[in-house]
Order: C-alpha cells, then sequence, then structure tokens
C-alpha cells in the first residue's frame, strides 16, 4: 500500500508540470481572433430576447440590439464577452452575457457586388466560382462577368499574411472555358463589379421610361388645364 500511495504522489506531481503545461501550450495555440465572416453566438442573461447569432461582417462589425454595431474584428470571444456585458449594464440589470464563435470564417467563402444575394457562404472542398455565384441567387443585370476581383489571404513560409487580388472571367466561363472556372479557397472573397456603361433596352426601361413617361403625363395635365 505504501509503495502504491508513494506511485501516486509521484504521478500526481507530475502531472501540472507534464500534462498541464502542454494543455496550457494547446489552448495558447488555439486563442482565436475574431475576424470577419465569423458566426458568433451572443446570449443575453436574463434579458434572453436580445440573444442573437450573428455574422461579422466585411467590416469587422456585428448588430446587437440596445447596442447597435459593434467593431469585434480582432477581439478574442471573452473580450467582447467583458466589452457586451459593460454596455449591457447600462439598460440590464446584472447582465450575464456569454460569447461563443459558432462557424469560423476560414471555412466560408463571401462574394459581394452585383449579384442578388451577397454575403457569406459555406465552403465545401472544390468549390468553384460559378458555383458560389449560383448559391448567390445568380448575377444581377448589370454585372460586368469579364472583370470579377477575387480577394484571398496567402501566408508565407515565414507566417506572415498578405493578402492577394487577382482577376477572374466568367463571361469565359459562359462560353464554355471550364478552366477559368477557378477553384475556391476558404475565405476567399470575390467582387464583381457593375457595368460602367449599357445601351441595353433594360436600361434605357430603366432610366429614361420613367421621365418620358412622367413627361407625358405633365403635358397631358397642362393642357387638359389650358382647355378649361
Amino acid at each position: 500500500m505504501k509503495r502504491l500511495a508513494v506511485a501516486l504522489t509521484l504521478l500526481l506531481n507530475s502531472f501540472p508540470a507534464g500534462l498541464c503545461a502542454q494543455g496550457l501550450s494547446l489552448a495558447a495555440a488555439g486563442v482565436h481572433y475574431i475576424s470577419p465572416g465569423d458566426v458568433i453566438s451572443v446570449n443575453v442573461f436574463p434579458a434572453e430576447e436580445f440573444s442573437r447569432e450573428v455574422t461579422v461582417q466585411p467590416d469587422g462589425t456585428i448588430e446587437i440590439p440596445l447596442l447597435g454595431s459593434v467593431k469585434v474584428q480582432g477581439m478574442k470571444a471573452e473580450d467582447l464577452q467583458n466589452i457586451l456585458t459593460a454596455r449591457f449594464s447600462k439598460y440590464v440589470s446584472n447582465p450575464s452575457i456569454t460569447v461563443n464563435v459558432r462557424k469560423f470564417s476560414s471555412y466560408r467563402v463571401a462574394v459581394i457586388g452585383q449579384v442578388r444575394n451577397p454575403g457569406y457562404f459555406e465552403y465545401r472542398e472544390g468549390m468553384k466560382l460559378l458555383e458560389l455565384v449560383a448559391q448567390s441567387g445568380g448575377l444581377q443585370d448589370y454585372a460586368r462577368t469579364g472583370d470579377l476581383r477575387v480577394f484571398r489571404s496567402v501566408k508565407s513560409d515565414g507566417g506572415d499574411v498578405r493578402e492577394e487580388v487577382f482577376e477572374a472571367r466568367l463571361d469565359e466561363v459562359f462560353e464554355g472555358r471550364m478552366d477559368k472556372n477557378i477553384a475556391l479557397k476558404p475565405g476567399d472573397v470575390v467582387y464583381v463589379p457593375r457595368k460602367k456603361f449599357t445601351t441595353t433596352t433594360k436600361w434605357l426601361t430603366d432610366n429614361l421610361l420613367p421621365w418620358l413617361m412622367l413627361g407625358t403625363f405633365a403635358l397631358s395635365l397642362h393642357l387638359a388645364t389650358d382647355g378649361r
């Protein structure tokens, strides 16, 4: 029994210096800083009606009831938790705030600009440009398909992260050049620009026809008034 007790004592004494130290280093390595595209769960107690699951917008902010827009980019979850607790204290007695990152932006891609439903979408292995545009509801009428931009964060061998921007051409994909249907990577942001100028029938209908109708109505009204 004495030998067993000694063995247990030695094991317990070595535990903090060994496994605990390893656990601390793993936890430190896993620290996450909030970034655009993350999905954050904010739970407010005792005012649960203000609890929300929100997506961090490209400008690094989230919208919270009572508080409005809150800048969260670059914060840790516990930092945001403390800030929200302090701000909610103005409206809720002794609030208890819990913040959790439910989904990480590294597993999402975004499309903005001239698409019907811009925003973030779940990334799937092998996902390509045309698939992302389809998930966003397709292109708007004035989308410039020959001049898309893809923004991508690239990590160098030294660990530094830099932003790269390169061109993508959906017009050539629509013509059957499937080699131009580029593969996306987690975290990519695709920008679909608007045409600078167009002479399509829809442009004329949208921009000139309402004014012509208004002018015709005003002229008719003027003639009717003069005729009395």
